[in-house]
């Protein structure tokens, strides 16, 4: 029950800054989904075209925060080895990286619908961040996919990783913030 409950650095005994960057990650993507599903949540009653436009769009970014939320929390991409061979087989490292890029390969294929799906909100839209964040989320699976054939390995794919996540976040933050002023001004009009 322990480790179900305590906090992991408290279990292993060791410092509380242990894995810093993904509580910090985490807490971004969180604080990404809450804002794009409490925002959607109120576009969800507009009659008009955006509204309801916007309303998807933000659902599914705030799911897919989720999602990528989940997958960091509990490794999943990095589970889906074990997943895929069965969880009793050894198996390489050439099947996990196989398999961790099927996993980044559907996210990148959601990431694709949803840029095709979105493009005229997002192109409406200071969307310099987004393009950052799919630059460092790029950079980031490079890296990780590389092996340890780049210095510093963890440090580097990590750190493209937090700056993709923050990114993402800060495109959110400022499109949520954008529409919901627009929105206030046209009710207050």
């Amino acid at each position: 029950m322990r480790y179900l409950v305590a906090d992991p650095s408290e279990i292993t005994q060791q410092a509380s800054y242990i894995g810093l960057f993904s509580q910090v990650g985490n807490l971004l993507w969180c604080a990404t989904a809450a804002i794009c599903l409490f925002t959607a949540s109120i576009f969800r009653a507009e009659r008009l075209a955006k509204g309801k436009q916007l309303f998807f769009f933000l659902l599914f970014s705030g799911l897919f925060s989720g999602q990528l939320l989940l997958d960091d929390l509990f490794r999943l991409h990095e589970k889906s080895g074990r997943v895929l061979f069965g969880s009793e087989n050894p198996i390489s490292t050439t099947f996990q990286n196989l398999a961790e890029l099927l996993v980044f390969a559907i996210y990148g294929l959601a990431t694709l619908i949803f840029i095709t799906k979105f493009k005229s909100l997002i192109l409406h839209s200071n969307y310099l961040f987004l393009l950052l964040a799919i630059a460092f989320f790029g950079l980031s699976i490079l890296v990780d996919l590389s092996g340890n054939l780049v210095p510093w390995h963890d440090a580097v794919e990590e750190s493209f990783k937090l700056l993709g996540i923050f990114s993402w976040f800060v495109y959110f933050l400022v499109f949520c913030t954008d529409n919901l002023r627009s929105r206030s001004r046209l009710l207050s009009e």
